[in-house]
């Protein structure tokens, strides 16, 4: 009888081993998690009052037990705490923002009660602190800094009392210190008190992987890719962490779907720009881009994306590379994401640094273009040769787990004009 009931007992495991796993019971997420929500409205701090409704999507769910608990697109709502705006800057010099998320609401249940705070606005020039958003001073610019040191110029060389009236002309325009943010901002958002999912329903996972054959064979083909980008000077640069499947349609496609924008070429009037936007605290949403060299070759294609910040922004370089998959195009990529930017004057540009946390930038790529409906399949492809600390031309320190999402596109639909 015993024995009888241990081959049934192995045959029901043999068996449960090939289903799909159920979700792992989970009562309630701890605070202090973070997940990602993106704008579904615009918020400013010249407009919006305290009390206003404000509504996101989460695009990067809490997660219980290494798995997620509500699916992408998932409607989040909370309200403005406060906000104080600029105006004419007799009572604030400074415009504040505090928003907190109350409730998510699944599409196939009932309103769960939370309470999330804002911990990090993408690609922003605001700081985050204690959930309050911190907009900037006007006068708390480069061009205001350079301002004053040039005053004591006249101390030294009465002659160059030109310069500083012919700086002002040059540069008459403050930057705007309210904030405003559009809708699609992503967010960065920590759980303030506990999260009850007891009765929330998991989401069938999305099967967007490549079946084991192709897995196997896109282990392979990675290791022939080339490992790092270089300067045209001939020093490392960035990590090919990216590999797409498609036509050169599909890229142009996923991209401008996705939100992404193309840079422009590096001339005399892009430098000027983007000079302008450095010293006045703005944006450059079609910024230029070094020159990087895969294999001594261009690229093909540079996409960015901003908020409003030339600092910081999301970009990446893909390549057309020789090989076929299945008889498609393979095209290869290196994305990073700049978090800082100083006006070189030896280089005569600007010097970028990046983030440091590649990996994450790879799968922001990859989650962009999927929520935009135009990832097909996805496979991280392992790279063990590759080391996990590098550093860049610049001196900026990369980590890396080596691997390539290899990401094969599919058509999908243009963002809305």
């Amino acid at each position: 009888m015993n024995s009888h009931h241990s081959i049934l007992a192995f045959l029901a495991l043999c068996f449960c081993s090939s289903c799909p796993q159920a979700a792992p019971a989970c009562d309630q997420i701890p605070s202090g998690q973070t997940f990602r929500v993106r704008l579904a409205q615009p918020v400013s701090s010249y407009s919006s009052k305290a009390g206003t409704f404000v509504r996101g999507l989460i695009i990067e769910s809490p997660q219980c037990d290494g798995l997620s608990v509500f699916p992408t697109g998932t409607v989040i709502e909370g309200h403005i705490i406060s906000v104080h705006k600029v105006g004419l800057g007799f009572r604030h010099e400074i415009a504040t923002l505090e928003i907190q998320f109350d409730q998510i609401l699944p599409d196939d249940g009932p309103a769960i009660e939370t309470r999330a705070r804002i911990l990090e606005v993408d690609n922003a020039r605001e700081k985050v602190k204690n959930g309050v958003i911190y907009g900037i001073r006007s006068t708390n610019t480069p061009q205001d800094h350079l301002t004053s040191r040039m005053a004591y110029l006249l101390m030294w060389y009465p002659g160059s009392y030109w310069i500083l009236p012919a700086y002002r002309a040059a540069f008459p325009v403050l930057p705007e210190p309210e904030l405003y943010f559009p809708s699609g901002t992503d967010l960065l958002l920590r759980l303030a008190a506990s999260l009850p999912v007891a009765n929330a329903t998991r989401p069938a996972p999305e099967n967007l992987e490549f079946d084991q054959p192709d897995r196997e064979d896109l282990d392979r083909k990675v290791l022939s890719f080339p490992q790092r980008t270089s300067t045209p000077q001939g020093w490392d640069a960035d990590v090919v962490n990216l590999a797409f499947i498609g036509s050169r349609e599909q890229i142009d496609g996923a991209f401008k779907a996705a939100g992404w924008k193309s840079s422009d070429t590096m001339s005399t009037r892009t430098a000027l720009r983007e000079i302008r936007s450095f010293l006045l605290l703005r944006n450059y949403p079609r910024g230029p881009m070094s020159n990087q060299l895969l294999t001594g070759q261009a690229s093909d294609f540079h996409w960015q994306k901003g908020l409003d910040s030339l600092s910081r922004r999301d970009h990446l370089r893909i390549w057309s590379a020789p090989e076929i998959w299945q008889g498609q195009p393979v095209w290869l990529s290196s994305s990073t994401r700049d978090i800082g930017a100083t006006l070189s004057l030896r280089r005569g540009n600007f010097v970028h640094h990046v983030d440091l946390a590649i990996d994450t930038e790879r799968e922001k790529v990859v989650r962009d273009l999927t929520l935009a409906g135009c990832v097909e399949t996805v496979y991280n492809a392992p790279r063990p040769e590759m080391p996990p600390s590098l550093e860049n031309a610049t001196g900026s320190a990369l980590q890396t787990d080596g691997a390539v999402a290899v990401v094969r596109l599919k058509d999908c639909d243009p963002p809305d004009s």
